[in-house]
């Protein structure tokens, strides 16, 4: 029987502010503890399925997002039911296993420390040079883990701190990175960049850094700098859509490259917002590219004009410094130079036929293995589930969603490459697939 899930996520702002709530053992976790999971079921190719937990039989579950450090250490970022908020589960290689942060408002500690009312969803992992954060529905609390990340106590919650000219508000989590213990960058869905000299805390003072579509817009002098500079980017910091995107943002750990979409689904310019369209030209699809650490972005057009609805990316993420991929559901491109910014240069990939001509098909995230050669894609097709995979460093795609046919109900939104044999890839309906040999 399909199940069926509706992830609804609520909350006002209130005054609260404590600095952390923690469980018995030092895990920040609510009343709920943890929770045991059903034993996976067979597959086809070697795959198979990992079900969520029998407690979620009413109210179903919404996978967004997993990480591993270990065939036998992974954790998942779950978005439940109306009954209950999300949390972080750690995953064994053959059940759910334990509550390692809860988002239920209720149980969990995160409303108190946030200061927002409502349940908490959780929409996936960012790595970060300390640990990794887990990307939440309401970013006034940042959520992260160092060392076994399998642990409670290796979880732990703190406020975000402070906006300079405004707040955070219910904007869910997109990044967190640091290069340093005195120099970070924010961002969430509210669709700015934020800056900060100090790790998030209560006392941490953020200041918004680049957001040229704000009112006013940031910097306050943008449009002199784009009436000067057309290379200069206008557009939307973050996109929107439902499911939410995995990788609407990248921001490596140096902080020395920061790309984002340009003309994707949702997003405004600057020239439209401010009718100049006629003035500076027509748009064109490409991505925005920052190497100052988010004081700038430069718009990097991609060689083809493409003719379709909503022609920019629907995601972009990155590999290392330099290579880098843009995609959404009739195209991908790559560069082995991003770190050259608008003098960067982008390739179209080979996608199986038929994508480049379909309004069906999306694609939600791509991930590689640590040899940077072999990687796959997930998203859907009509609301099938479509999982692509390469093996020549993303020049190449094809589709291989019939391995995961007779599993997954639905689509398919993220994943995890351990190595180049052993994935596992999420999405609707609680859906947990993994393989150990994915190259056969």
């Amino acid at each position: 029987m399909k199940r069926i899930v509706l992830l609804v996520v609520v909350g006002v702002l209130s005054a609260c502010d404590p600095g952390g709530v923690l469980g018995a053992d030092g895990g920040i976790v609510g009343a709920g503890g943890g929770v045991g999971g059903a034993g996976g079921s067979g597959g086809t190719a070697g795959w198979k399925e990992i079900a969520p937990p029998d407690a979620f039989s009413a109210s179903s579950v919404y996978v967004y997002g997993v990480h591993c450090s270990a065939a036998d250490k992974c954790v998942l970022a779950a978005g439940t039911g109306s009954s209950r908020g999300g949390g972080v589960y750690a995953l064994g290689p053959s059940a759910w296993g334990e509550l390692l942060v809860d988002g239920d408002y209720e149980d969990g500690p995160l409303s108190a420390i946030s200061g927002t009312l409502g349940d908490f969803g959780f929409l996936g992992f960012v790595p970060t040079r300390t640990g990794i954060v887990a990307r939440v529905t309401s970013s006034g609390v940042i959520v992260s883990a160092t060392g076994d990340f399998t642990a409670k106590s290796s979880w732990t919650a703190v406020k975000t701190g402070t906006v300079v000219g405004g707040s955070f508000g219910l904007n869910a989590t997109i990044t967190l990175q640091s290069s340093s213990d005195s120099d970070y960058v924010f961002v969430n869905n509210n669709g700015y960049v934020y800056g900060a000299t100090q790790a998030p805390s209560a006392s941490t003072s953020w200041t918004r850094l680049w957001a040229p579509t704000s009112k006013p817009s940031v910097p306050a002098d943008f449009e002199a700098q784009y009436t000067a500079d057309k290379t200069l980017c206008d557009w939307d910091i973050t996109p929107t859509a439902r499911p939410f995107p995995s990788q609407s943002f990248f921001a490596s750990k140096d902080l020395n490259v920061m790309i984002h979409p340009a003309n994707g689904l949702n997003q405004n310019s600057w020239r439209e917002l401010s009718n100049r369209e006629a003035m500076f030209g027509a748009v064109k699809p490409g991505v925005c590219i920052s190497t100052d650490k988010g004081r700038h972005f430069f718009f990097k057009e991609f060689p083809e004009n493409l003719n379709v609805s909503s022609p920019g990316p629907f995601g972009v993420t990155c590999l290392d410094n330099d290579t880098c991929f843009a995609f959404n559901g009739t195209y991908v491109y790559f560069s082995t130079n991003a770190s050259q910014g608008k003098a960067s240069t982008w390739t179209k990939a080979t996608v199986p036929a038929g994508f480049a001509t379909s309004t069906d098909i999306t694609l939600s995230a791509m991930f590689f293995a640590p040899d940077k050669t072999h990687g796959w894609m997930v998203g859907d097709n009509s609301r099938k589930p479509l999982l692509l995979r390469t093996t020549d460093a993303g020049r190449t795609w094809v589709d291989i969603s019939g391995q995961v046919a007779a599993l997954a109900d639905s689509d398919l939104v993220n994943g995890f490459a351990l190595d180049a044999n052993r994935i596992w890839v999420v999405g609707r309906y609680g859906f947990v697939g993994t393989t150990g040999t994915a190259q056969n």
